[in-house]
């Protein structure tokens, strides 16, 4: 317990970034998120963000080597935070398979088209589609992993066809990648892209399920 209190002790004489780095990153990423809805992320600086996040701007450099960095890091922390609510519905056993694999493919494109309503992250995702295509590829990966899980479940379960579901899952992301490429999105009124997911959504279920 002693041992306890003095080590409570020390980390309150240091500074913020040097006894809980990851709250700082995520000050760090809340300050620049902030910034860029104030002044544009073209024109958000590096001191901006520093100022933002009430810290000097050379304890910025300790946790991200420039501004791309910080924006790697905020796309990589919308990308999980994606990633986890799909995840969830995936693993929701009090749902039957058909119902998961429609909230799931849903909720996949609603989460590009929710960060196309704030032309803040437009521009964010502008960048995030320039210079970090890798990161991107690797979340399609995951969401895949996810997918391929429920539909063999769903399989297994006697819900949907027999096929294999890699291969299926890779087949279903291809046909909602319409719905994931921020480039698209933006091309359609708001109704007119719900209404053309939901048509591609349950053409899919009527695919998949057993006959």
């Amino acid at each position: 317990m002693v041992k306890d209190m003095t080590k409570l002790a020390e980390m309150s004489q240091e500074t913020p970034d040097e006894a809980l780095p990851g709250l700082v990153q995520d000050r760090l990423l809340d300050a620049a998120l902030a910034c860029f809805r104030r002044l544009g992320s073209k024109r958000t600086r590096i001191e901006d963000i520093a100022a933002e996040a009430g810290i000097a701007r050379t304890a910025v450099y300790r946790h991200y080597q420039n501004k791309r960095a910080i924006v790697a890091a905020l796309a990589s922390r919308w990308l999980a935070e994606d990633e986890t609510r799909l995840a969830a519905i995936a693993r929701d056993t009090g749902r039957s398979p058909a119902a998961r694999l429609h909230a799931f493919l849903l909720k996949d494109a609603e989460n590009t088209r929710r960060y196309l309503s704030d032309p803040c992250l437009v521009e964010v995702l502008d960048e995030v589609m320039k210079n970090l295509a890798g990161m991107l590829r690797q979340h399609r990966s995951h969401i895949r992993r996810h997918l391929t899980g429920l539909l063999a479940e769903g399989s297994t379960a006697g819900a949907f066809r027999g096929e294999p579901s890699d291969k299926l899952a890779v087949a279903i992301d291809d046909l909602m990648s319409r719905f994931h490429d921020p480039r698209l999105a933006t091309d359609l009124d708001k109704n007119v892209w719900q209404d053309r997911a939901l048509a591609a959504v349950d053409m899919i279920l009527r695919t998949v399920r057993a006959r």
